[in-house]
């Protein structure tokens, strides 16, 4: 009988000691299809067995074959542990019920399985592979996620997720023990700041009372029963600024007993606080917290200035020399404590102006993402140039300050 490369590799696999059907059909688990890996062992060493009884002169270690009743060959054998899994296998609803009873008190609708193999079982697994190769097998890690997997969605009626699992649920061998990792949960949202000096995030120093994160993320905890928060927003306004242009976020609820709540309840109960509106929010995944961080939108502000000299009419209208035209901003004074000190570039896209009295004027101006408005109206002793100011020829100060529009492309 000529022996094939997979002939050849079952030899090898079962000369040493016993390997249960599992890790056996683990080496062939990408031939047949249909067939769980089990099932594949244990067809192979049916077939073994058969030629065992026929009369075939196998060097093959007799543990391998404890189970069955020759006729003829006489071969007897003692069951032993796994060569490779240490038997493993048959003890993996251990990990299934632990998983179950850590489950509890969470509410989720999938999951994945993980695996942290112990340091002895990578090593024998890769002794295995040394001696015969890894051309049809399957890793024991995505063997086992599959089939505590498998069972899991029996014990909890929910389905396994690759891509944005609620809920990881970790198997680590070595401890002998479950880790359940409960994965954040975002809700898109648009905002309006109603309010001045507030935040948009919350200060570490406790600064501030209170931010737009903390208002928004208030009936949110309270009906997920979440650990924190973190709060992603498309750029973000002066703390002395109102933001009456809906702004996009993104909040992130992190360890999240619960998922299930009325948006438009949270809707409402943010709307009480009469310092912060929320719209348009839904359940999303976490790719869209970069999706909202990355995104560069034009501004439209309306401030209102008061200068130091009366208004000249004259000077007003060099303010037009600002339209399409590029700015130079050094990192403003009042943030280099806290930020990089480098030269931006930014471009005005449109301002027009209203007088208001002899030394009052209303601005509304549209810039590019990333404009220090207050810096291009004061001029920051220099840092800003073109400024206002310097167009003005006069010291000029924000009294007022507000986004009025978001110029969001268009999909």
């Amino acid at each position: 009988m000529q022996k094939s490369d997979f002939f050849e590799k079952v030899l090898k696999i079962m000369e040493k000691g016993y390997i249960c059907d599992n890790c056996l059909g683990r080496q062939f688990a990408q031939l047949l299809s249909g067939l769980e890996n089990k099932e594949r062992g244990r067809a192979i060493r049916d077939f073994f067995a058969f030629l065992l009884e026929a009369g075939e002169e196998l060097e093959l270690d007799s543990s391998n074959f404890f189970s069955y009743k020759f006729r003829f060959s006489g071969l007897k054998g003692e069951k032993g542990k796994c060569v490779v899994c240490g038997d493993l296998f048959e003890g993996l609803d251990f990990y299934a019920k632990k998983a179950v009873e850590k489950l509890s008190g969470l509410e989720f609708s999938n999951f994945l399985v993980g695996t942290k193999l112990s340091g002895s079982l990578v090593r024998k697994e890769e002794d295995l592979w040394e001696n015969v190769g890894i051309e049809w097998c399957e890793p024991m890690k995505s063997e086992v996620n599959r089939l505590v997997g498998k069972e899991l969605e029996k014990e909890s009626g929910k389905s396994v997720e690759f891509n944005n699992p609620e809920i990881l649920i970790i198997l680590n061998m070595k401890k002998k023990d479950v880790e359940i990792c409960v994965n954040s949960l975002y809700i898109y949202g648009e905002y309006n700041k109603l309010v001045r000096t507030i935040p948009q995030t919350r200060w570490p120093s406790g600064k501030y009372k209170t931010s737009v994160e903390q208002i928004v993320a208030k009936p949110v905890l309270k009906k997920t029963k979440g650990i924190g928060s973190k709060f992603h927003g498309a750029g973000r306004e002066d703390i002395n600024a109102k933001c009456l242009a809906w702004r996009p976020f993104v909040l992130e609820i992190t360890g999240p007993r619960k998922r299930k709540m009325n948006l438009k309840e949270i809707r409402d109960s943010v709307k009480k606080s009469k310092k912060v509106e929320v719209r348009k929010l839904k359940f999303v995944g976490s790719d869209e917290v970069e999706k909202v961080k990355s995104m560069r939108p034009d501004k439209t502000y309306r401030t209102i200035v008061k200068t130091e000299k009366d208004l000249d009419n004259k000077a007003l209208k060099r303010l037009s020399l600002l339209k399409g035209k590029k700015i130079y901003q050094e990192t403003p004074t009042r943030v280099m404590h806290r930020r990089a000190d480098k030269l931006r570039k930014r471009v005005i896209k449109d301002i027009k102006w209203k007088k208001l009295g002899k030394k009052k004027l209303e601005i509304i101006v549209r810039a590019e993402a990333g404009t220090y408005i207050k810096e291009l109206i004061s001029g920051d002793k220099g840092r800003t140039y073109p400024s206002i100011s310097e167009l003005l020829g006069t010291k000029t100060e924000v009294k007022e300050l507000n986004v009025i529009k978001i110029h969001r492309e268009k999909a």
